[in-house]
């Protein structure tokens, strides 16, 4: 059963400042999945391609968030990356080839088969329509609350899938 509580992990969560545009966001994501040997060669230039084909910013009634990723070849092992930003920067919206949004969060999938990120995304859309958690996502500001408010939204779903 693939949960999206498996692909979290505490070293993949950032609080970053970004003081250019969008693709000084990915060279940094890059970076950090790179030191931590979570991607293969070509991720970044895959991503970035990706994101400006396919956009995946997504204005939610309580925060502005993306969901960037690429083709599993690019994938050694899974994860979602979470990464809030200090300032928002520039992200298309998902379904559009030119409105653009100022997003705050972002969560960047890795994923080694199709069906996972499906599932992610499913648990991903519940949480960005549960108001209380967006809130707490918009004013967290350091990476361990930022990790437990997302980790305890899935583990709840989990309970509550299962009864």
């Amino acid at each position: 059963m693939v949960l999206a509580t498996n692909y979290l992990n505490e070293e993949l969560v950032d609080i970053l400042t970004i003081e250019g545009d969008q693709e000084e966001y990915f060279e940094k994501v890059y970076e950090k999945l790179n030191q931590l040997d979570y991607i293969e060669d070509g991720y970044l230039d895959a991503i970035i391609e990706r994101e400006k084909e396919y956009p995946t910013g997504l204005q939610t009634p309580f925060l502005a968030v993306a969901i960037p990723h690429t083709d599993p070849e690019f994938i050694k092992k899974p994860f979602i990356y979470l990464v809030k930003l200090k300032s928002p920067i520039t992200f298309g919206q998902m379904g559009t080839t030119d409105t653009k949004i100022q997003v705050d969060c972002t969560f960047v999938l890795g994923m080694e088969k199709g069906e996972e990120q499906l599932v992610i995304l499913q648990s991903l859309m519940k949480m960005f329509s549960n108001e209380e958690v967006m809130n707490k996502l918009r004013t967290v500001n350091n990476e361990r609350d930022f990790y437990q408010t997302v980790r305890f939204f899935f583990e709840k779903n989990i309970k509550e899938e299962k009864r």
